[in-house]
């Protein structure tokens, strides 16, 4: 500590401290003599199940017998981990069909290659998987299937759905009002086509997209664009095909395994008479424990240099708001001493407006406090991108979906159904537009541009908000929003975001503009307290008509 410094926090705080140091040397020292007697030749990762954005807060997952999926973090800290552990000669990583999206493959695939360029061995298996396991297992010394297995490599294909003509022979009337002419939420309720700019804006997608698949391929097994392109093209394989074409480099069986890693990790071969040698591959988490830093003791003064990361995950609801949601979660960030920068990791298509410009007011009031940097997942859209904006810097993946700066109001009238089928109402009102929001009753047209002026001033709300969050003209930031959806690396090219990587790279950032060393600051997750069962509650009653929503409808699936 500095002369003249005083300790942050109270006593109570500072004794904590000194109980939380001592409570990990007695761990710790519990832990160091099994570290050299463990084996840690090989790591296995198990990515079949799919990767979570954020560690799992509730006791009944923590606690279940069913495997769930690993945390993005964990993952990668493994892999960074092992690429500079003399001990691990290889990692085994098993694919599957379990969700993976854009951004977080190519943040898997960095530091896949990474672990390849330390010298490490590097396996990919699968029994069955699709694009991200060709797109990961083309990386690899040795990418294995089960011999019945299958391989969907397909590309990209994007569908949309629309009901006008369903809707029409029920006698049900969609009601649209947006602003941006991108804006294409309400277009599955009142068109029975896309409109150009639906079409133009989703074709400019799914080029980059499978632009970044083909990529993928060829940075591995294919070698060039031409050949993953072939690749694609001549999907999907049985494993036997793949093998064939050169995309696997062989046939296994799950029970092989074993024997096979130890044959790569050199193992002798045995006697007559002996078992062949198996390997023991060891978990991420076990590994995690083991290999992590140990015996380090953070001053009692001032506390761990923590860098908070705060998930935004799934569609922003009204409670996002409260103080057990996001903005309580920022709120107390911003009183807290050991946290030193906040990264907000953002994968959300959007959601409610109100929810959104409270989060976004909360990132900026925190972010004149200490550093925050938002990191975008497989999709930070519309609202997902209205809460970024609050950050300091934005970090996206080139795969990200983001941008959607634009407001949509969508809805359905039900009364002609319902007067078809003998059903009608009554009502008393007092109050010009009391029946605004009625399902029973058409608006007039006063009133459609009642509503058109609210969907018009969140739009000015939102544009306004973005084009000084960006450092942007409002001219500017009009040629990028009108409801515009964009890859995250067109987003970079048009300044909505600043730098291109994935949640690592955030984390560094924020250690950097927090002014500490690589490796100084310790991630912390705060999970806001409604996440968990309350995200699975719908947000509005189903007979209301839906409000304006700051939400982007287009999802590019990997698969």
């Amino acid at each position: 500590m500095e002369p003249g410094s005083r300790p942050r926090g109270s006593p109570a705080q500072l004794a904590g401290r000194t109980l939380a140091n001592l409570a990990g040397f007695v761990r710790d020292a519990a832990v160091a003599p099994f570290a050299y007697r463990i084996s840690r030749e090989w790591l296995a990762l198990r990515l079949d199940l799919g990767v979570a954005e954020a560690p799992r807060r509730s006791w009944l997952w923590r606690t279940s017998v069913l495997p769930a999926p690993g945390p993005l973090a964990n993952v990668l800290e493994a892999l960074r981990l092992a690429a500079g552990d003399v001990r691990v000669r290889g990692v085994f990583v098993r694919v599957g069909r379990g969700p993976i999206g854009w951004a977080q493959v190519a943040s898997l695939a960095r530091a896949l290659t990474r672990v390849r360029e330390s010298g490490k061995k590097l396996v990919v298996y699968a029994e069955a998987t699709g694009n991200a396991g060709a797109w990961l297992g083309g990386l690899a010394d040795h990418f294995w299937m089960a011999p019945a297995g299958r391989l969907d490599l397909l590309g990209i294909r994007v569908e949309s759905i629309f009901l006008r003509g369903a809707l029409d022979r029920l006698r049900i009337r969609p009601e649209v009002l947006s602003a941006g002419r991108y804006k294409s939420l309400g277009e599955m309720l009142d068109r029975e086509s896309m409109s150009p700019e639906a079409r133009e804006a989703l074709e400019a997608i799914v080029d980059d997209f499978y632009a970044a698949l083909v990529d993928g391929l060829a940075a591995g097994k294919a070698g060039d664009v031409d050949r993953a392109g072939r690749w694609i093209d001549g999907g999907p394989y049985l494993a036997a095909e793949a093998l064939e074409q050169g995309i696997v480099d062989d046939l296994v069986y799950g029970d092989e395994i074993p024997t096979r890693l130890a044959e790569l990790g050199g193992a002798p071969a045995p006697r007559t008479g002996q078992e062949l040698p198996k390997a023991q591959p060891i978990g991420e988490a076990a590994y995690l424990r083991l290999a992590r830093r140990r015996f380090v003791w953070t001053p009692i003064s001032q506390g761990p240099a923590q860098i908070a990361v705060v998930p935004v995950l799934g569609l922003i609801r009204p409670g996002a708001g409260s103080p057990r949601g996001v903005v309580g979660t920022l709120r107390r960030l911003e009183r807290s001493d050991s946290v030193r920068a906040v990264v907000l990791r953002v994968d959300s298509p959007g959601g409610d407006p109100l929810a959104s410009d409270l989060i976004w007011r909360a990132t900026r009031k925190l972010a004149e406090r200490k550093p925050v940097v938002a990191s975008l997942g497989n999709r930070a859209a519309s609202g997902g991108y209205y809460v970024a904006m609050g950050a300091n810097e934005i970090v996206a993946e080139e795969a990200t979906l983001t941008g959607s700066i634009g407001v949509v109001l969508a809805g359905l009238a039900f009364e002609e159904l319902l007067a078809g089928v003998g059903v009608s109402s009554e009502s008393i009102q007092r109050g010009k537009h009391a029946g605004i929001y009625s399902t029973m009753a058409p608006r007039s047209e006063e009133e459609r541009g009642v509503l058109q002026r609210h969907v018009d001033g969140l739009y000015e709300r939102f544009a306004g908000n973005a084009a000084d969050s960006r450092n942007l003209s409002r001219s500017d930031l009009e040629e990028v929003a009108e409801g515009r959806v964009w890859s995250g690396r067109r987003a970079s090219q048009n300044k909505l975001v600043d730098l291109l990587g994935g949640l690592e790279l955030a984390l560094e950032r924020a250690e950097t503009l927090a002014g500490l060393e690589r490796g100084e600051g310790v991630p912390l997750y705060c999970a806001p307290q409604g996440a968990g069962f309350a995200r699975l509650l719908p947000s509005q009653p189903l007979d209301r008509v839906a409000g304006a929503q700051l939400w982007c409808p287009i999802r590019v699936e990997l698969a």
